[in-house]
């Protein structure tokens, strides 16, 4: 993680226009033990024929998909020479060579098995030469051949590295480096006597020659002999291995450093400073798909991928809001605390520092001229002095209000979307638009158009502005009341729409909504911008967590074939930052720029630019293998086997199955079906093993398939595995009749006794089960009238006979459930759920005064009142001792205050009499709250949120001793239900809110 955050903070300093020659363009993945390696000391990697990963550590062999890691100890599989293991090569067969301290085993995939050779000595390097024999370092040189160890007589000193360079086997030795020539002639090389006393890591070859890594430092072979080289940064250090990649580039691991050069350009140091760690690493290691993958004496293994999208940070503020481009075709930024122009040849210029901005942030940006900028802000539109670093107010009716976007029509007029309404820029002029009473919300929240009409996205649904109609869009469904976060309108009238919770829906011209949601395909969550490239025909999508595209030629299909998606960057890219969040966040409408045929996006971490073809967009497909079959006998599967014959008694199977897939693994999801066994695929997101139980013998067929989360099964790559159980005896056809033939005989032998002792006892029986029936019935009669007693007295209150709390705390969710399911029609007609809470005055002092029997006398007056005057469809609920809750199912909105007051004067018109004969004129007060209440996505929040806000403005009504009997909390129309959604102090945040004047007390 700290090698990824320290990559990505030096790719933020590359020139937008840079090549890919940066060591910091490589996208950089990190497994630990905390990721399943049995120790974090790496110290040799290679890959098998199948494309499995397989790391050599100190305590053990691991073979690696991506996902999981198999270990292999010599607990499990004694044949392995050793647990600490030094060196790993895959030959051409396949085979896998374990180099460990303790001498070399080899694993042989087809029968999952290792084979011991006698060899003892520490295997410090191994070698595969072009006729299939293996060449093994280990104190002395080595040679294997058709399981035959011989030991090497040319070279008789201490042997340590093994290479082959140029055509020619090269070997290093205590005092000599030896050279055998394509004839097989031996040339020696003096070693300088540094090197001699120090152990040598690696042996390798570059287009610079030959190098020796060594604990004394950098050596290289030249004309002169074996000399010193310096590292890169002139410093000298112990080397652990040097390596010239697929790409050009020449890596070299030093003590706590990597150096990297592509070509000739110059050499680049990722130092022990960046890295925020140590993790030296011991071994280089070029995959069959050019990936590099670096393992750590200390910190695990590391793979590092070039990667095509890039993050920038061209200026100080990290915290990216809005992106334009200006007339001169340059990127126009801006960030939190400050306002810039990037240039083609990825210079940055500031425009407008933080003490300017004033804290705001850009929604939109739009140039009446080539010369003017118009910035839509929080606070009003403003335009740029440029000169004086300044912003001006464009116009005064705007200024104090959110500005969301500007959009021009072809008429001329200039269209401005505000917190207040809409707006339209006429010969100079402002003017709040006509339409603005046609609509439901006032807050606009985005604008587009083509030549022929325009859409209005606000928080309460969508409009389209054509012919000089104003309608409102997706009647029927969830867009009709939807918030929108962006619209697209193509030249074809095809209309896309994102919405905050209901996913994107779609209109082509003279159809009916299409939606786009989780359940069919839509990945990320909620949309936050649209691109259409129009020569290409891909609409790009971007949301929080990433990007993805999808063609437009597609969309005529969707409803019978899915829609077909293109994932171009996930939460699992670790290139764009630990948060899957972080992505596209910008505000307002500038959400996206196309710029230098890429596509550039705001986020809270700079600017990312995306290739308009990404190369790396189409992802390799995966490719399902099955790994073993797991009964009472183990059963490894080959790459190339199709069938498992398993032992008669053997019913029981584990079939563990995998996919390569080193970039996101997560996002991988498996399904699989026994043919002949299973009804329906079984599909298994998280876990890459079937478990079957009790099978019945016969021939089998286990399909397996794979995809990406984002993709339809239909894409998925599938394998198969006959699997076959055998009949045992007793499962045969003439077992079954030898049975059949005992059974019927014992059968006929006992039927005549069965007979007559069936007949003497049924009438007995009879008799005996008409009793116990009647018995039994009675019992449950008792038991259901005990049962109803018992159920009504848990529901009400003791000493009122009204509903107590736990009555509430169970039939209001239900009546909640049954308003949100015709939440349409209800809120069509102004009905809402409402909650009173009334509390009589001075119930206290009453008691302390008269005693228990007054106040008791009272709640019972208070509760028979309260039960006569409410409606039917009503109920009331005693809270606690003076406390009451009336709630009104399905009540209309302008009735609540006047109905709560009549309550409150009939309960406060009760005159009753004291103990002594004197009078008592009963003071009620109450508040009331509404479900669900008048905020920006209010149904977030919960029945018992309204309760405590109800309860809250009747303690504000009698703190303050108001005259008015009736209160409640009063919300400004900007305040949305995320204000309270995670609030531990509800009082408290409402006295903030009350503060600042978006919460009010309203009596009557």
């Amino acid at each position: 993680m700290r090698l990824l955050c320290m990559l990505l903070a030096l790719c933020y300093l590359l020139p937008v226009q840079a090549a890919t020659s940066s060591v910091f363009d490589y996208d950089i993945k990190h497994w630990t033990s905390a990721n399943g390696l049995a120790s974090n000391s790496v110290r040799t990697i290679t890959q098998d024929q199948q494309g499995y990963l397989w790391f050599g550590t100190l305590y053990g062999l691991h073979r690696f998909d991506g996902q999981q890691f198999e270990i292999f100890t010599t607990e499990t599989h004694p044949q392995l020479a050793s647990n600490a293991i030094t060196q790993l090569l895959t030959d051409k067969e396949g085979r896998i060579w374990v180099g460990t301290k303790a001498g070399l085993s080899v694993f042989h995939p087809q029968q999952w098995q290792f084979q011991r050779l006698p060899l003892y000595n520490e295997v410090t390097s191994l070698l595969e030469l072009d006729n299939g024999e293996i060449w093994v370092a280990a104190d002395q040189l080595f040679s294997v051949s058709q399981g035959q160890v011989k030991r090497v007589e040319h070279i008789k000193a201490v042997v340590s590295q093994l290479t082959y360079f140029q055509q020619q086997l090269w070997v290093a030795a205590a005092e000599y480096l030896y050279q055998r020539t394509p004839e097989g002639e031996w040339l020696q090389h003096a070693l300088p006597t540094e090197l001699m006393q120090t152990p040598l890591y690696d042996l390798s070859g570059t287009d610079e020659g030959l190098f020796l890594a060594s604990e004394s430092g950098l050596y290289r072979l030249t004309e002169q002999g074996v000399r010193a080289q310096a590292l890169p940064d002139g410093s000298v250090a112990p080397v652990y291995q040097v390596l010239q990649d697929a790409h050009g580039a020449t890596w070299i691991s030093a003590y706590r450093k990597l150096f990297y050069r592509f070509g000739q350009e110059h050499w680049q140091t990722v130092t022990l400073e960046e890295l925020g760690s140590s993790p030296w690493f011991s071994a280089l290691y070029q995959d069959q798909q050019q990936h590099l993958w670096l393992s750590s004496f200390s910190d695990g293994v590391f793979r590092a991928s070039l990667a095509q999208i890039r993050r920038l940070l061209p200026g100080h503020e990290p915290v990216v809001r809005s992106l334009g481009l200006t007339p001169q075709g340059q990127l126009l930024i801006a960030a939190q605390t400050e306002l810039g122009i990037l240039d083609k040849a990825g210079f940055y210029r500031q425009l407008l520092a933080e003490e300017a901005l004033q804290a705001q942030t850009v929604h939109d940006m739009f140039w009446p001229d080539g010369q003017t900028l118009w910035l839509a802000m929080e606070r009003g539109l403003y335009q740029l002095d440029e000169e004086q670093a300044r912003l001006l107010p464009v116009f005064p009716q705007l200024q104090g209000q959110t500005v969301r976007a500007i959009l021009p029509d072809q008429q001329g007029q200039i269209w401005i979307a505000a917190l207040q309404g809409l707006y339209q820029v006429i010969d100079g002029e402002l003017h709040f638009s006509e339409l603005n009473q046609q609509l439901e919300s006032r807050q606009i929240t985005t604008l587009n158009r083509n030549e022929r009409q325009l859409l209005l996205g606000t928080s309460r649904g969508l409009y389209r502005w054509q012919n000089n109609r104003l309608s409102r869009q997706g009647s029927g469904t969830a867009l009709y009341n939807a918030y929108i976060l962006a619209a697209l309108l193509l030249p074809d009238d095809t209309m896309l729409v994102s919405t905050l919770d209901d996913g994107i829906f779609i209109m082509l011209p003279g159809q009916s909504w299409q939606h786009l949601h989780g359940g069919n395909g839509l990945v990320h969550g909620p949309a936050v911008s649209f691109y259409y490239h129009q020569h290409s025909g891909w609409i790009w999508v971007s949301t929080h967590k990433g990007i993805f595209r999808l063609q437009r030629a597609s969309l005529e299909a969707a409803r019978t074939e899915g829609y077909r998606l293109e994932e171009i960057l996930s939460p699992f890219d670790r290139q764009m930052g630990s948060l899957s969040s972080r992505c596209c966040n910008g505000a307002g409408a500038a959400k996206v720029v196309y710029w230098q045929q890429q596509l550039w996006y705001p986020t809270l971490k700079g600017v990312v630019s995306v290739p308009e073809l990404p190369a790396v967009s189409a992802l390799p497909e995966p490719r399902p293998h099955l790994k073993s079959v797991n009964a009472q006998h183990f059963y490894p599967v080959a790459a190339t086997q199709r069938s498992v014959v398993l032992e008669q008694y053997e019913r029981n199977m584990q079939l563990n199955f995998t996919a390569l897939e080193f970039d996101r693994p997560e996002s991988l999801v498996f399904r699989y079906k026994l043919e002949g066994f299973d009804q329906d695929w079984q599909v298994s997101p998280l876990r890459r093993e079937a478990v079957y139980t009790n099978l019945p013998p016969g021939n089998f067929e286990f399909l397996l398939q794979v995809k990406y989360r984002h993709q339809q099964w239909q894409d998925a790559a599938q394998t198969q595995l006959q699997l076959v159980i055998p009949r045992r005896f007793d499962e045969t056809l003439l077992y079954r009749l030898l049975w059949l033939l005992l059974f019927i005989s014992t059968l006929y032998g006992l039927f005549w006794l069965y007979r007559q002792n069936a007949l003497l006892k049924q009438e007995q029986l009879a008799r005996l089960v008409q009793q116990r029936t009647q018995e039994l019935e009675n019992s449950n009669q008792r038991l259901n009238v005990l049962n109803e007693q018992l159920q009504q007295l848990t529901h009400r209150d003791s000493l009122t006979g009204l509903r107590n709390s736990r009555f509430l705390s169970e039939q209001l969710p239900k009546d909640i459930e049954h308003f949100q399911r015709n939440i349409d029609s209800l809120q069509q007609q102004g009905k809402i759920i409402a909650l009173l809470v009334l509390q009589a005055d001075g119930l206290d002092q009453l008691l302390a005064t008269h005693g228990k029997g007054l106040a008791d006398s009272l709640l019972q007056h208070f509760s028979a009142v309260l039960s006569r005057e409410t409606r039917g469809s009503d109920y009331v609920v005693r809270l606690d001792d003076g406390r009451f809750v009336v709630v009104f199912r399905e009540i209309l909105q302008q009735q609540v205050g006047p109905y709560s007051r009549r309550l409150l004067d009939l309960l406060s018109g009760s005159d009753l009499a004291l103990g002594d004969g004197s009078p008592l004129t009963l003071s009620v007060s109450g508040a009331y709250a509404w479900y669900p209440l008048p905020l920006l996505g209010g149904s977030l929040l919960s029945w018992e949120f309204s309760l405590q806000l109800a309860s809250l403005a009747l303690r504000q009504l009698q703190q303050h001793g108001r005259v008015a009997r009736v209160a409640s909390l009063q919300f400004a129309s900007q305040l949305d239900a995320f204000e309270f959604e995670e609030t531990a102090d509800l009082e408290q945040q409402v006295n903030r809110l009350q503060a600042e004047g978006l919460i009010w007390l309203k009596t009557e």
